[in-house]
């Protein structure tokens, strides 16, 4: 069981019996911190992955058939084509994929963090929050609860299906584990070394009571925002609370046009992510 009082030795520990998390994602989180990162660096980075490769190809060739233009072969051309941003979120995404695996219930907890990521990076293309620390956390703002499969999946997914009533996950996991997926979540990202913003935002990406920050807000109510939607689809998508503090912070309206808009982006989003990633 992980212990509060010294929970980096734990996490190291069961970071080792975690399934390797691609490397290409982590340096690729590197270079997220660098807005002078060269296309040069990354495009060497995905000519080394074959699947990251065929999907920025992939996605560079829809784009040029379109105007009937021939097809690329060359990722650094692709990449530069279809621009920084969707190259960091493809190369996530399919790492996360890779790293989560076939266990039990694999497919919608990715499908669940990939809504989470698009939702909260649609918030923050509204709400001046960087869109690629946005996507990034909202695909692994559940990351912690990896480590409780590790630990005892049984025990997790009984904990999680008892919650689905009474919304009690956080406080369940702690009693079984001494602590919650949050704050397991947040030690996993310290020991991968990721920014301290993305690290806190996974930490309180439940804390329905205050706003710590406009990463923080915007995952909050990213994570709202998909199960509103229904994205994926589940009975137990139903919401409980509002983070009214992260809803001032951002200025959200929910009635607005502007938010309007942002429900069918996501929803678009979502489904072409689950049809064709």
């Amino acid at each position: 069981m992980l212990k509060p009082d010294n929970p980096m030795n734990d996490i190291e520990a069961i970071a080792r019996l975690l399934p390797p998390f691609p490397k290409v994602v982590l340096q690729l989180l590197e270079l997220l911190r660098d807005e002078e990162s060269s296309f040069e660096v990354m495009g060497r980075l995905i000519r080394n992955d074959p699947v990251l490769s065929g999907n920025v190809l992939g996605l560079a060739n829809h784009i040029r058939r379109l105007h009937a233009y021939s097809d690329l072969t060359d990722p650094f051309a692709a990449a530069s084509l279809i621009g920084v941003n969707r190259v960091r979120r493809i190369v996530v995404s399919l790492g996360m994929n890779r790293f989560i695996g076939g266990g039990a219930g694999s497919d919608f907890f990715f499908k669940h963090s990939f809504a989470v990521a698009v939702t909260t990076q649609e918030l923050a293309v509204m709400c001046d929050v960087s869109p690629d620390e946005a996507y990034i956390t909202g695909i692994l703002h559940d990351v912690g609860q990896l480590c409780f499969h590790v630990l005892d999946e049984k025990a997790f997914l009984q904990a999680y299906k008892q919650s689905a009533a009474d919304g009690r996950l956080l406080e369940r996991e702690a009693e079984i584990f001494g602590a919650d997926h949050c704050q397991v979540g947040a030690e996993l990202a310290r020991y991968w070394n990721l920014p301290d913003d993305v690290l806190s935002a996974i930490r309180s990406h439940h804390d329905d009571l205050l706003a710590t920050s406009p990463l923080q807000a915007a995952v909050c109510l990213g994570e709202t925002l998909a199960r509103a939607l229904d994205l994926p689809p589940s009975p137990n998508n139903r919401v409980m609370q509002i983070n009214t503090p992260a809803q001032a912070l951002l200025g959200i309206v929910w009635d607005s046009p502007e938010m309007l808009d942002c429900f069918g982006r996501c929803h678009a989003r979502f489904m072409q992510g689950v049809l064709h990633g």
